[in-house]
């Protein structure tokens, strides 16, 4: 999801969907997941909202204590509120759609394009902040098969990555994210997403409803089991659930909103939640924002909205 959202940002995104958030300051560490450090204490729950730009914190409808945007003045501004801010570090694997494209393995510069933006954001990667590495880990194009033999390279290429955000910015709680569109169905991939799990602090999940009746029970079996699946993987691990906020006018708002209780309810499973659509649609339509839901859709999301 958070690849998408950021090369919206920068209009070189294409169409896809599919989050997870961090700590602001020192004394939030990170849980620690693949690292050596000490366990720090559980952190308050974190509520965020995916933001188009730092304009959007202030007009924010949720009790938000954190914050996503592709742009790191967004992030810096939510430090200067006091919220946590992601911050994402999606330079150094292939996006996505890019998996069955590139070369397997980092990208081409990694480190150096690593070093550049660890000495650019300085400021705003004070410890404990939440990076993301990887968006979507093991999503492939259709017809890709689920076999070691397409997964592990991308594994050895996580592992790289995380490897070298260790090194050279230990201070950073590194996480990626895992869409039920790539995995629900293939035992391979789960395999794999729960290696991936081990090397990582924090992990988000993302599962959105495009308005087809037949995935709902799918999609809320997924986000009733993905936070202890996670969690047997890596004991330590961070879980994030990032909650739709969007809708297209024309599926039934009598599904969504039954979607979305049932979605909601799983939310104490997880760590922290966040919200994506509610004001920012990335490449959607503005009219699929939460914003415009009506009073019975926006009611669902009361215990997170500003009084």
């Amino acid at each position: 999801m958070f690849q998408n959202l950021k090369t919206s940002l920068t209009s070189t995104r294409r169409t896809a969907l599919a989050t997870v958030l961090w700590l602001a300051v020192a004394s939030l560490a990170a849980c620690g997941g693949g690292s050596t450090e000490p366990v720090a204490p559980t952190p308050a729950r974190l509520v965020g909202e995916v933001l188009g730009g730092p304009e959007q914190i202030a007009t924010s409808e949720f009790k938000i204590s954190a914050g996503y945007s592709g742009q790191p003045e967004t992030g810096r501004a939510l430090q200067r509120l006091g919220h946590a801010p992601l911050v994402d570090m999606l330079f150094m694997l292939p996006g996505a759609y890019e998996a069955n494209t590139a070369p397997p393995g980092l990208l081409p510069g990694a480190q150096d394009k690593l070093l550049a933006f660890l000495a650019a954001q300085r400021d705003l990667l004070q410890p404990g902040v939440r990076v993301l590495i990887k968006d979507e880990v093991f999503w492939n194009p259709a017809g890709s098969a689920d076999t070691a033999e397409v997964l592990q390279p991308q594994l050895d290429a996580l592992g790289q990555a995380v490897a070298l955000v260790r090194r050279h910015a230990p201070h950073l709680s590194i996480g990626i994210t895992v869409t039920p569109a790539g995995s629900q169905g293939r035992p391979v991939t789960m395999d794999y997403i729960g290696r991936a799990i081990k090397l990582v602090d924090w992990v988000g999940t993302d599962p959105y409803w495009f308005g087809d009746p037949s995935t709902v029970d799918g999609l809320n079996r997924w986000t009733r089991e993905f936070a202890d699946f996670a969690r047997a993987a890596q004991p330590r691990v961070e879980t994030w659930l990032i909650a739709q906020a969007f809708k297209d006018p024309a599926w039934s708002t009598v599904t969504y909103n039954e979607l979305m209780r049932v979605q909601l309810s799983h939310a104490s499973r997880y760590d922290h939640v966040v919200f994506f659509g509610w004001q920012f649609v990335s490449e959607l339509p503005a009219a699929h924002a939460g914003k415009y839901f009506s009073s019975d859709t926006r009611a669902i999301y009361r215990d997170f909205l500003k009084q």
